[in-house]
């Protein structure tokens, strides 16, 4: 069994443990009932507590990016772990996100 914490902050969610096939679900399921109604023009969803991130999980963030532009709000990820950048850049996916300045969401050197 895996454990997912999502916790709400001033500008959407902060996430963290692990992110996989077993609970993508759940943080898709908050994250639209987020946009229902009165989206926020942004919504930040904060990785810096993820520990573990797989395939699922990843599509499920590339699913909510087209989610929440559909309902006219901008999908910010920030603070992804190193493991996290590694996967969405080999997937090819590091263009699709809107990122923060805190951290980019390409490979880094050495990584």
């Amino acid at each position: 069994m895996t454990f997912l914490r999502m916790e709400e902050t001033a500008t959407g969610l902060a996430v963290a443990g692990e992110l996989d096939a077993h609970n993508a679900s759940v943080l898709a399921g908050r994250v639209r009932a987020m946009l229902l109604g009165e989206p926020p023009a942004a919504l930040r969803l904060d990785l810096i507590g993820l520990d573990f991130i797989d395939m699922t999980g990843v599509r499920t963030l590339y699913d909510l990016h087209f989610d929440a532009a559909a309902a006219g709000c901008s999908l910010i990820v920030s603070n992804p772990p190193r493991h996290t950048r590694r996967i969405v850049a080999v997937l090819g996916f590091q263009d699709v996100f809107v990122l923060s300045p805190e951290r980019r969401l390409l490979a880094e050197p050495g990584s």
